[in-house]
């Protein structure tokens, strides 16, 4: 179980950002029985997937985006005062969370809506090993490797839900479609991510996938642009 990371005193200084972190965020969710998983890049590093990150981010269930920024803040992540900040501004690049707090000046937590990104998964809670697994299961995820990729948090951490992989592939499938005139690229690079390094650790594995995202998928691996792009056309935002 993860320790309280703070007496969520807002000059009070919170630990570095890391698993143990991650953890205990996550552990002050749970306590107060706010439904998540997490997201972002730090996610993805999770995967084995190279990834520059500057702080975490949780997707939790719109009826609990108070209550979670509120236990947050209890323990200790610190609301933002910069008008400037990039939390606060709609970026051309990517999409901004919902609400967030800091961990340092540069450092975010973000929280985001599931009704804008995990709609198609209606219980965040439950780690069913084919939707949500943990970020510790040494069964779908990998372990850190000699090129210094991350990879699972260790089993003394409290349990953090994150989307399996082939789950993930589908939402962010589902992402692309949702937002082709703004941040469908940013959702196609994780996608490329995903298949450039999870192939490769094993994580990923593309006969877990059906229908039009599978078709999608095999026609990105073989650069057959046609049926990608009419597989992608046939994806349903209600899928």
């Amino acid at each position: 179980m993860a320790e309280d990371v703070s007496k969520g005193q807002d000059d009070s200084e919170l630990p570095p950002l890391d698993d143990r972190l991650v953890a205990s965020a996550a552990a002050s969710l749970d306590a107060s029985k706010i439904p998540y998983v997490l997201w972002g890049n730090y996610m993805l590093t999770i995967f084995g997937i190279p990834t520059v990150f500057n702080g975490m981010d949780f997707v939790v269930d719109d009826d609990f985006m108070d209550a979670a920024y509120d236990t947050l803040q209890g323990a200790g992540f610190k609301k933002c005062k910069s008008e400037g900040c990039n939390g606060n501004k709609k970026l051309f690049y990517a999409p901004t969370p919902h609400t967030h707090l800091h961990i340092t000046e540069s450092e975010r937590l973000g929280l985001y809506k599931r009704s804008d990104i995990l709609w198609r998964l209606p219980n965040l809670s439950n780690v069913d090993g084919e939707s949500i697994t943990l970020a510790s299961d040494p069964n779908q995820l990998p372990g850190p490797d000699i090129l210094g990729r991350r990879g699972r948090f260790q089993q003394d951490l409290h349990p953090v839900r994150v989307p399996t992989v082939s789950q993930l592939v589908q939402v962010l499938l589902l992402l692309a479609k949702k937002d082709q005139n703004t941040y469908g690229g940013y959702w196609i690079n994780w996608i490329s991510y995903i298949l450039e390094f999870c192939t490769e650790n094993g994580v990923f594995d593309k006969s877990r996938l059906t229908g039009n995202y599978k078709t999608y998928i095999n026609a990105f691996l073989e650069g057959d642009h046609t049926s990608r792009d009419k597989a992608f056309e046939c994806i349903g935002l209600t899928e």
